[in-house]
């Protein structure tokens, strides 16, 4: 059974997902591990893969990920990149200031692998990588890897019947097609906002140089301006001259 308590901190809501069972009846503490992504599809199908052998904890972005990581301590942080507010990297830099942080594991994960790297220069040191879009059994051994567990005992080949067998196969397929479909939304974020960024750049330059022609223009009119009040002074003398 599944259990969800709705915590509220700081007016913001964070969802927490308890598996009951799993390794804990067998007197073995149930390993805890935070999931930051501002993607409830990314969550909840991330959620359902470990829920379980871990228990879940899910936030959606990286400041309320920080405030629940630095009340319940996980053991792993599973932390995506691409985020609102804060992205990866200055959430996993806020994390590591905390003393009680500062050598939980991390687990960053994209569909967008191109803008960890243009932050963060491979090899990654602080944390492991995997990219968008995993297969469970991957996200798993690399959890399992970071927490040094045991993963649970697999059923024999043969034991499952054909019925659970197809159920696997439809799961394994549903998990790769929300991250499929999560990785082109956020591609085609990226490539619209780009394109407005480079817009917005061209308009600037446009901006400028019109601003420059102005000035010049300017310049231009305040000469002739001198000028013609040089003229005008010199035919009221003359004016006067004749009188």
């Amino acid at each position: 059974m599944i259990v969800l308590d709705l915590l509220f901190e700081s007016g913001e809501q964070i969802e927490r997902v308890q598996k009951l069972g799993g390794w804990s009846t067998f007197g073995m503490a149930t390993k805890t591990v935070l999931v930051i992504d501002d993607s409830i599809m990314i969550r909840k199908m991330v959620a359902s893969i470990l829920a379980d052998q871990f228990e879940v904890l899910e936030a959606k972005d990286g400041m309320i990920g920080l405030e629940t990581a630095k009340k319940y301590h996980p053991d792993l942080i599973l932390l995506d990149f691409v985020m609102p507010k804060m992205d990866g990297y200055d959430t996993l830099q806020a994390i590591r200031r905390e003393d009680s942080l500062k050598n939980t594991p991390v687990l960053m994960m994209s569909g967008l692998k191109e803008q960890v790297t243009s932050r963060i220069p491979e090899p990654f040191v602080g944390f492991d990588f995997i990219e968008k879009p995993f297969e469970a059994d991957a996200l798993l051994s690399q959890i399992r890897k970071a927490l040094q567990v045991t993963p649970r005992v697999v059923p024999e080949p043969g034991s499952e019947s054909n019925t659970q067998l197809v159920l696997n196969k439809l799961t394994a397929i549903e998990t790769l097609l929300i991250q499929g479909t999560e990785n082109l939304i956020q591609r085609e974020v990226v490539s619209r906002l780009s394109n407005i960024n480079q817009r917005l750049v061209r308009q600037e330059v446009c901006s400028a140089n019109l601003e420059a022609q102005l000035a010049k223009l300017t310049s231009e009119v305040e000469r002739h301006t001198r000028g013609l009040a040089l003229i005008v002074n010199e035919l009221r003398q003359i004016r006067k001259l004749l009188g």
